[in-house]
């Protein structure tokens, strides 16, 4: 699964969410008056390191297994755009600063949802040079 593209917006969701994961440690965000801890911000930020560079190096190697991991990480990092809808959707924050968090988490999720996109296309066209391969003997 040595492809670029799905490793370019594996890394583009990565930043997708250390960008709304620190926006969201504001003051001005969260609307609490209050700023949310640094340290965890940082301890979030560097597990999701952790959890992305993973995959990518297992595809970087051409590892198969790489696809599926990658895709559950996606879908676990998806769950985070998700919550920071529903808690602007409920917040106490200015309305612009709720809409433009909305609209970053759309972004991450429709860059997650693109990912998935171009994984399916490669895994497909994995699946044809495969059964070709197979069949052609």
């Amino acid at each position: 699964m040595k492809d670029r593209n799905v490793i370019a917006w594996d890394i583009i969701s990565l930043f997708g969410f250390w960008v709304i994961n620190f926006l969201m440690t504001r003051s001005f965000v969260t609307g609490s008056g209050q700023e949310n801890s640094m340290a965890e911000f940082w301890h979030t930020s560097l597990l999701a390191l952790l959890f992305y560079a993973i995959p990518i190096v297992m595809a970087a190697l051409n590892w198969r297994l790489s696809f599926y991991l990658m895709g559950l990480i996606m879908a676990l990092y998806t769950l985070a755009p998700v919550g920071v809808i529903l808690t602007m959707w409920y917040g106490h924050a200015d309305m612009m600063v709720r809409l433009g968090m909305a609209l970053a988490s759309l972004a991450v999720i429709a860059a997650n949802a693109y990912w998935l996109v171009l994984a399916l296309r490669l895994r497909k066209a994995d699946r044809e040079r495969e059964d070709r391969r197979r069949f052609q003997k």
